[in-house]
């Protein structure tokens, strides 16, 4: 084994005096845990204090994903009596493992505490939580768990192995989320700091941000189109390979093994090309055979690029004959890969001169057969992916324009990161900074990792963000306002979460194994530029340039596709009945507690008494229409609450007084015509 191995090279040096250097792919080893888990866990400690201020909040996602990550992980390593299973895909299982744990814990807390500002019962509230931002978890994380699966398509096996122990490890922490944290909420719900205060909401929606968003949004969406493709330029010179020792780092003994090689014998052998070569159907005129061989043997030595061919070995049944290629250059240059594509070429002359079947192997042969094949699935995959978003979305939003910018964004966000990763990892571009000693080519297979993880945290992202601003603009009808408040209330989770994931995944970049480096790299950056220039930037600002043309749905194609509410809007719209419904307990009129209705051109308009008493009642005049769907929708109480929640947002949004007076309100026209509508699906359907 390689530890016997090691033992027996160490009593060389203790004893003999002699140095011993291991190269070669017995001696790849990726060690899990250590520094990176725990330098990402601080790191999204305090991210997390400062977001709930409190130190029991702070450590209760943490406390969820390790417990969902420890059984994760502890499945998969079970698993590896049974499947071969590499040590890098157990890290990449940590990695995602941690990050999405730690996320997904932190928007259900982060729903807690916002339900109970207004909630009295932290039983309800856990569960108002995990019915709403549970529901987008599940979403989440399902999403992750298909596009990670989804690297089984590539044909490649340890990248289906790859994915597939990234999905237990993605699954465990959703199931740690849902189970394990609400059991912590209620055990530590008093030490969980809940601003009980109602601020004003409605008058302080402008954020600095938001409002650079929504009063300069074409300005905006050329910042962001000018850093996503500025950073996505170097893709146009992307090499893909696997690495060699030569990037690994300088005190490890493959990297000094191969430095040593390259300086007393040449760089190329460490790239050494086998060739085989069957002459079987010669092997009964030796001394034709012989020649054949010979002449072959001049053949290889004579092409480009070529720097050594050892004579021809025979085989003991003289079946096959057996050359080394020592190419000029190491296994990853460039002029190494060309040499591999004219020894292929061979293949024809070679059986057309001398009836000879000849094949090669070796690392670069490798690198080229995997990077073609990736190279040919990403197409497919990517495709796929970007499908399956796009139809995901428009089925959450009811909406063409939301979704195809969405996937549009991911897009450009993905190229952004290769973009970005290629110049730190292949033209070495501030490498000192990130520990980078050696470059290289990038990781073959980075890109469709990077395209299966990405989509399922820009989905995530995208959810949680547009949600909100839909949410409201089904109230409202205001765009501006719509994406003001989704940028005030979602924008600090997802900024939180963003930041979370990047120093998870940016410790990972310090280890020295350079596929852990590569992916570490790549994940870190995806999320920065994902989460804040397309989520946070382009998607509200193209939001506002498109005006209602974001929400635009065919009619047609409204009344084919199904419904999913993956925020929970009607158990939040069922809370909000059942509250309304005990304060209004002690009125005898639902409506007539807070707001007095009046027709247009009614004379006999005058204030009234709320539910406590107090002469500050408001009035509202509907023209003829509004009034008569009102009077109808009235008659259904639950329908008629939903309208009560209309008006009430309507007046905050205009900070009506007791004697102000609202006549040809067009958005609550509006909401009362889809009430009305849904109320007449419900009869159609009983009848």
């Amino acid at each position: 084994s390689r530890d016997n191995v090691k033992s027996h090279l160490k009593d060389l040096r203790d004893n003999h005096n002699v140095q011993t250097e291991l190269t070669g792919t017995g001696m790849t080893s990726t060690e899990v845990g250590g520094n990176s888990e725990l330098v990402g866990i601080i790191v999204a400690f305090v991210v997390l204090l400062i977001t709930f201020g409190s130190v029991i909040a702070a450590g209760l996602p943490i406390i969820s994903a390790l417990i969902g990550l420890a059984s994760g992980v502890g499945i998969i390593s079970l698993l590896t009596y049974a499947f071969d299973i590499p040590n890098v895909t157990l890290t990449l299982a940590v990695m995602i493992g941690l990050a999405v744990g730690i996320d997904y814990a932190l928007f259900i807390l982060f729903r807690y505490r916002q339900v109970m500002k207004t909630e009295t019962d932290y039983i309800k509230g856990i569960g108002l939580a995990i019915g709403t931002a549970g529901s987008a978890v599940v979403f989440a994380g399902v999403t992750v768990v298909i596009a990670v699966c989804g690297l089984s398509l590539v044909g490649i096996d340890f990248l289906a192995v790859m994915g597939f122990a990234s999905a237990i490890s993605v699954i465990f922490a959703v199931f740690s989320a849902l189970t394990l944290l609400p059991a912590l909420i209620s055990i530590f719900h008093k030490r969980i700091k809940v601003n009980k205060l109602q601020s004003n909401f409605k008058k302080d929606i402008d954020t600095p941000w938001s409002k650079f968003i929504t009063g300069n949004a074409l300005a905006a969406v050329l910042l962001g189109l000018i850093i996503l493709v500025a950073a996505a330029i170097p893709v146009s010179h992307m090499r893909l390979g696997i690495p060699d020792d030569g990037v690994k780092p300088a005190d490890s003994t493959q990297k000094k093994a191969y430095d040593i090689i390259s300086d007393k014998f040449g760089e190329g052998f460490n790239g050494q090309i086998p060739m085989l070569i069957n002459v079987k159907d010669k092997k009964d005129d030796p001394q034709g055979l012989q020649q054949d061989l010979q002449s072959v043997y001049k053949d290889i030595k004579d092409k480009k690029n070529v720097d050594i061919v050892t004579p021809p070995q025979m085989s003991k049944d003289n079946d096959y004959a057996l050359m080394v290629v020592i190419p000029k250059q190491g296994p990853n240059a460039e002029s190494t890969n060309d040499l591999v594509h004219d020894l292929r070429d061979y293949h024809k002359d070679a059986q057309d001169k001398y009836g000879f079947k000849t094949e090669i192997s070796g690392q670069s042969v490798i690198n080229i057969d995997m990077s073609k094949k990736l190279n040919e699935a990403i197409p497919l995959f990517a495709t796929v992916i970007v499908v399956l978003a796009f139809f995901l979305l428009m089925i959450v939003f009811r909406s063409i324009l939301i979704p195809l910018k969405a996937v549009l964004g991911f897009v450009l966000s993905l190229m952004a990161t290769l973009g970005f990763t290629t110049l730190v990892m292949q033209d070495g571009f501030m490498k000192g900074l990130f520990g980078i000693e050696t470059t290289g080519p990038m990781l073959a297979f980075l890109p469709v990792i990077t395209i299966g993880i990405l989509f399922g945290l820009a989905m995530d992202y995208e959810v949680f963000l547009m949600s909100r601003i839909h949410e409201e603009y089904s109230k409202t009808g205001d765009n501006d306002y719509s994406i003001k408040v989704g940028l005030k209330e979602s924008g600090p989770v997802i900024v939180a979460a963003a930041l979370i994931m990047f120093s998870v995944f940016f410790a990972f970049v310090f280890q020295e194994d350079v596929m852990i480096k590569s992916m570490g790299m790549a994940l870190a950056f995806g999320v920065l530029f994902d989460a804040f220039v397309v989520r946070m930037m382009l998607i509200p600002a193209l939001t506002k340039l498109f005006g209602k043309g974001s929400w635009y749905l065919p009619a047609w194609l409204n009344r084919i596709i199904p419904r999913v509410d993956i925020e929970g809007h009607a158990l939040e719209k069922y809370k909000t009945v059942e509250s309304q419904e005990s304060e209004a307990k002690d009125s005898k009129e639902t409506y007539d507690t807070t707001f007095k209705v009046y027709p247009q051109g009614a004379t006999n308009v005058s204030k009234h008494q709320d539910v406590h008493g107090q002469d500050d009642a408001h009035s509202i005049v509907l023209d003829d229409k509004t009034m008569a769907l009102y009077q109808e929708v009235k008659q259904q109480s639950a329908s008629s609450l939903f309208l009560y929640d209309a008006l009430i947002d309507y007046q905050n949004k205009h900070q009506l007084n007791s004697k102000q007076q609202v006549t040809n309100i067009e958005q609550l026209n509006k909401n009362i015509e889809k009430l009305n509508q849904l109320l007449e699906k419900n009869l159609r359907n009983k009848s």
